[in-house]
Parts: C-alpha cells; sequence; structure tokens
C-alpha cells in the first residue's frame, strides 16, 4: 500500500504529536486523513495545518458509542492508526487502582473500540497500525500498569494479526520509547518529567529522545510495506537492545 492515493485513514490521538505527525505523513502520501481525539478545536487546527486532504471528528475513543459514530460515518477506511491516551506514573503502592483503569480504559479498550468498528468497513489491503510501548520490554520507572497497556496491546496485535491476515488486512503494532515534543497528558509535574527524560536518555544508547517524526516515517513504513504483519516495532533509539 505503498501509494496512499483515494485512501482514508483514520488516525486516533490525531490533533498533536505523534498522530498528528503521522497524519501529516499519510497525507503528503496522498490519503484523506480523518483526525479524531477529544478536542475539537486542536484536531480542527491540525486538519486546518494538514490542509484540503484533513477533516476532524471529535470523539473520545474509549466511549465506545463515539467510536461507533466515528466509524458509522464513513464509507469505508483502509488505514487505520491508534495514537489516542494518556500516561499515567506511580509506584504500586501509592498509585490508586483506578488510575490505571483509566489508562486501560482510553488505550487499551480505546484501541479494541477502534477496532471493532473500523474492521467491518475495511476492504482488502486494508492495515492498521496500533501504538503500545517499550514498557513491556525495558524497565520504565513507576510504569507498572503501563507496562502491562504495552504488554497486553503487542499481544492483541500479534493475535489480530493472524485473525484478520485471511482477510488481507494486516496489523502490525509501533511501540515507541521516549518521544519529545507529544503533548502527551500525565500526572508528572515538571520535575518528574525532567526526571523520566534524563533515565530515557541514559537508558537509550543513542543518548538522545526521539521525536514525532520518527515515529510517523516507521508507521508509514509499517502501512505501506504489505508483506509486515504481526510486527512490534521498536522506535526507541535502541533501549530495549540493552
Amino acid at each position: 500500500m505503498g501509494d496512499l492515493s483515494g485512501k482514508i485513514s483514520v488516525i486516533t490521538g490525531g490533533g498533536t504529536g505523534i498522530g498528528l505527525a503521522i497524519a501529516e505523513r499519510l497525507a503528503a502520501e496522498g490519503s484523506e486523513v480523518v483526525l479524531v481525539g477529544r478536542r475539537k478545536e486542536r484536531l480542527d487546527a491540525a486538519a486546518s495545518k494538514i490542509g484540503p486532504r484533513a477533516r476532524s471528528f471529535a470523539a473520545d475513543v474509549g466511549e465506545e458509542s463515539e467510536v461507533r459514530a466515528l466509524f458509522d460515518s464513513m464509507p469505508h477506511v483502509d488505514v487505520l492508526v491508534t495514537c489516542a491516551g494518556g500516561a499515567f506514573f506511580g509506584t504500586i503502592e501509592n498509585a490508586p487502582p483506578d488510575r490505571w483503569r483509566e489508562l486501560f480504559h482510553g488505550r487499551f479498550f480505546g484501541q479494541i473500540n477502534c477496532c471493532h468498528y473500523a474492521v467491518p468497513k475495511m476492504r482488502a489491503g486494508g492495515a492498521i497500525v496500533l501504538c503500545s510501548g517499550i514498557g513491556d520490554s525495558a524497565y520504565v520507572p513507576d510504569y507498572a500498569g503501563g507496562a502491562a497497556l504495552c504488554g497486553a496491546v503487542n499481544a492483541m496485535g500479534k493475535n489480530l494479526a493472524v485473525e484478520l491476515a485471511p482477510r488481507d488486512i494486516r496489523v502490525n503494532v509501533l511501540s515507541p520509547g521516549l518521544i519529545g515534543d507529544t503533548a502527551i497528558e500525565s500526572n508528572l509535574d515538571e520535575s518528574g518529567v525532567t526526571k523520566l527524560f534524563e533515565a530515557a536518555i541514559n537508558a537509550t544508547p543513542l543518548r538522545r529522545i526521539g521525536n514525532p517524526q520518527n515515529t510517523a516515517d516507521a508507521a508509514y513504513a509499517l502501512i505501506a510495506n504489505d508483506y509486515l504483519n504481526g510486527v512490534v516495532l521498536p522506535v526507541d533509539g535502541g533501549w530495549t537492545a540493552t
């Protein structure tokens, strides 16, 4: 699917950061892109930045009824990229379990909701890119629930890759390390963010954080190469290789 002319791509979390960078890349390759997120003004600004190939749809992907409405409004879907969701950090004794449930609500069940309603609209040759993170493969401080989330998304992606292969729909997973300029919401204060960045840089062989364009290039590779299926692709500067 190297040529995306005439294709429809849905990108959740498309208003900023990784999702926006992916949407920009897919639009540059000829696709119509639908940017999905909770904040309409942010989505509208992103769509305006991309140009006439982009439009926005405000929805909370953790809410099934809103995801159903999103896909009911579409004639078909060729590409689905699920990047929506925030982050939460806390030690196991201090982090309220409900906060981990909230994390799963958007970032795990949000991706399930999107797949559930997108797949019936997908034609042969379609591609799905889920988004996890390296938490299940490398230690990230105070992120036990997030590590479980990453592992769950990776497992789901591999399973769906086999389930949907007879319909010629490929499923892969993008697994970013620490990426800057993402505007991801979390409970960390400025000091906590600084400590996280320092720890990540020290753990990364390239000794620098990534940027949204790095993830957009990787996502496009997963979409364009029609023999990539069931892949969990780390974009982490070598963090998980150590």
